[in-house]
């Protein structure tokens, strides 16, 4: 009895170990500065476009085709921001207007008309400031404050360097816990 005892401890502080072993690689890698991803709903298959950008200046980002909930192609690209992209993306989303932004949090429709899902979420010292946007719609009331931001992406995306050989980023994933219908 004792033995197991003594097995069972180590087995749980091995475990202990291995998940603080866990937190310490993440806390020396860089901050995560910005984070923004984007689903494009098609009647056959959707688009999904993720890019976190880190306080070092180095970006992830990735675009993947996507149907029945899996994807058919992913692709991957790294690199450092310009200086110029860099403190473009700092003076909107640092902008007052844009810091001032609350968009409450509402819980998904069963159904959602013209799904075109877009989600920010922007470091502000030890929290973040989070958003969600269903569709078009739901970003109306805050297109003056969005669309800077918007509009740098795709500008950004247009840009992309080559292909990277590093594997997708878990923070790019697609949370398929809520079952979301579009058409």
């Amino acid at each position: 009895m004792r033995r197991h005892i003594a097995i069972l401890s180590g087995v749980l502080a091995l475990g202990f170990a291995i998940a603080m072993l866990g937190q310490s690689d993440v806390a020396k890698s860089a901050a995560v500065r910005l984070q923004l991803n984007e689903v494009q709903a098609g009647s056959m298959a959707s688009e999904q476009y993720c890019t976190v950008v880190f306080a070092d200046h180095h970006f992830h980002s990735e675009k993947a085709s996507r149907s029945h909930g899996k994807d058919t192609d992913r692709k991957v690209y790294e690199g450092q921001l310009s200086e110029a992209d860099w403190n473009a993306l700092g003076g909107i989303i640092d902008s007052d207007g844009f810091r001032a932004l609350s968009v409450p949090q509402t819980v998904p429709p069963l159904v959602i008309q013209d799904a075109h899902t877009v989600t920010i979420s922007v470091a502000r010292g030890a929290r973040f400031q989070n958003m969600e946007f269903l569709d078009n719609k739901s970003r109306k009331p805050y297109d003056s404050q969005l669309k800077p931001l918007l509009q740098w992406w795709k500008s950004f995306r247009g840009e992309r360097p080559a292909e990277s050989k590093a594997a997708p980023d878990a923070r790019c994933a697609l949370d398929n816990s809520n079952a979301v219908v579009s058409f």
